[in-house]
């Protein structure tokens, strides 16, 4: 798997052959002041092409960061907590923002690299660097913060315990590489060093070839990342999926994987309410309850969290690594009967083929609606019709009315109509083959999912799940993924549907 220290070492190596063919060109200023250009220029290349192929993935990420953020100027009782409806107004761009800074960063690469107007490309470069250091530093210190306490309440800050991260990772690397937030903190502080040297001494600063052709360079390759974006946003899935879920993954063995994988317990974060304290407890051996001797509950101590390692699971008595993933949370539940069954053994541990449509919103106008329902009292009245027979004679005593409300949604008539015209032919043509067929929402859409699949024409159930965890599976809404004993066969962005005899000629 590929790293961080490999990745900076492959991003030193290319900014030296680049230093080396600028000085050749005899084009440069200062030959350190060249290298840092050409480096950062790559890192930032290769940084922005690899979210470029994901950019619903970058913006997925930048909701979580709003969402924090909202959380942590709503805590605050000052003026800033004006500052807390802002961020669900941004959560709602959070594509198009992230194309625009993917963009940027792309565009931000090439003009390092060919030296586009020196003085504007150093105060961008530092702006942009400084920014990723408040994203990735608010990630790795909110470890430090209490999960019951606001982020600028110093005062009840404690030991870091990663659970606590607001954030799980800066997503730096998009899907590719998920870096520690700690090391994506160092990181970014690292760039601002050449940030500095380059805002300090922008005149040290390489420029390659003329204005004009430096001009054109950085236009084409803007316009050719935001191209990238919108092809991998809008118009289909990503060129390439780094996610759990891309077509070849096993996921009912990756599940079972991470499911039995074990952690062991290194030792404790104790708080004291009373005295106001919270201590960090390392035990003498892993997985050891000594704690309670020194830090008795009779005294008010009690466990806030666990210090643990990392996943692992044995295998010929050594430790193998286990990275966790969206998988070990892929839980899908199915509403029968005003009880709440779950079916995901039953999903992946189906033999034959199947159909999942993804919809991870249900994109409409969600109404109340208001039943007048009738409640009948019947009374039944025995008549004698021979000396030894007898009819029971029903016979209404009272009728009463109440009302009911319950939540109905009116489809998007463009939502609708891709399951109507696309998605419900392709779904009956699999069911006649002997598919199993099943459409999975959010639990927030769960109450009008039959709603919606009786205005839309749908046959097949509705099931539910998280809403992120459908989200990490396809990057489209609708989304058509093709499975066979727990393996991910294909998948089809809602622009791409396949016919019927195409997808069963594909599969048979």
């Amino acid at each position: 798997m590929t790293s961080l220290p490999t990745l900076i070492i492959s991003f030193a190596i290319a900014g030296a052959l680049l230093t080396v063919w600028t000085v050749w060109q005899k084009k440069h200023k200062n030959v350190l002041w060249t290298f840092l250009q050409h480096f950062c220029g790559v890192w930032f290349i290769f940084s922005g092409l690899v979210k470029a192929v994901d950019p619903i993935g970058t913006a997925y990420k930048m909701e979580d960061y709003f969402a924090a953020f909202e959380q942590t100027f709503e805590g605050l009782n000052n003026m800033f907590s004006g500052l807390a409806p802002l961020f669900p107004w941004l959560a709602k761009s959070s594509e198009g923002f992230s194309i625009v800074m993917i963009a940027l960063e792309i565009a931000l690469g090439i003009m390092l690299i060919v030296g586009y107007t020196r003085k504007w490309t150093a105060w961008l470069f530092f702006l942009l660097v400084f920014f990723f250091t408040i994203l990735t530093g608010f990630t790795y210190l909110t470890g430090f913060v209490p999960s019951d306490a606001n982020f600028f309440d110093f005062a009840k800050w404690g030991p870091y315990v990663k659970t606590q991260m607001r954030v799980t990772d800066c997503g730096c690397f998009g899907d590719f590489i998920k870096l520690d937030p700690k090391v994506s903190f160092f990181k970014d502080l690292g760039l601002m060093v050449p940030a500095l040297m380059f805002l300090l001494r922008s005149r040290n600063m390489h420029q390659l070839w003329t204005a004009g052709r430096r001009n054109t360079i950085v236009l084409f390759g803007t316009l050719a990342s935001l191209l990238l974006c919108v092809r991998n946003t809008y118009w289909d899935l990503p060129m390439v999926d780094f996610r759990p879920f891309k077509v070849g993954s096993n996921v009912r063995e990756r599940r079972e994987l991470e499911t039995n994988a074990k952690v062991d317990i290194l030792g404790w974060v104790l708080e004291n309410d009373s005295l106001g304290k919270t201590i960090t407890y390392m035990e003498p051996e892993p997985n050891g309850y000594t704690y309670f001797k020194e830090y008795p509950k009779n005294q008010g101590w009690h466990v806030k969290d666990q210090i643990q390692t990392d996943l692992y699971i044995e295998q010929d008595g050594q430790r193998i690594p286990v990275t966790k993933t969206k998988v070990s949370e892929f839980i899908v539940e199915s509403d029968e009967n005003d009880a709440t069954i779950e079916v995901t053994e039953d999903l992946l541990s189906e033999p034959g083929y199947s159909m999942m449509i993804v919809a991870y919103k249900l994109k409409g106008e969600k109404q109340t609606e208001t039943l007048v329902l009738r409640d009948t009292t019947w009374a039944v009245d025995t008549i004698q019709v021979r000396k030894d027979s007898f009819q029971y004679q029903p016979r209404i005593v009272s009728v009463d009315t109440r009302t009911e409300e319950r939540e109905i949604i009116i489809p998007d008539a463009g939502y609708a109509g891709r399951f109507s015209e696309q998605v419900n032919p392709l779904a009956a043509a699999a069911e006649k083959a002997g598919w199993k067929v099943y459409a999975i929402t959010t639990y927030g859409d769960a109450s009008v999912a039959a709603d919606f699949a009786k205005r839309i024409g749908a046959d097949y159930p509705f099931y539910k799940a998280d809403d992120k965890l459908l989200k990490t599976i396809i990057r489209a809404n609708p989304g058509i993924v093709i499975w066979k004993d727990g393996v991910v066969l294909d998948m089809y962005h809602h622009r791409h549907i396949p016919k019927a005899e195409a997808l069963l000629e594909k599969w048979k």
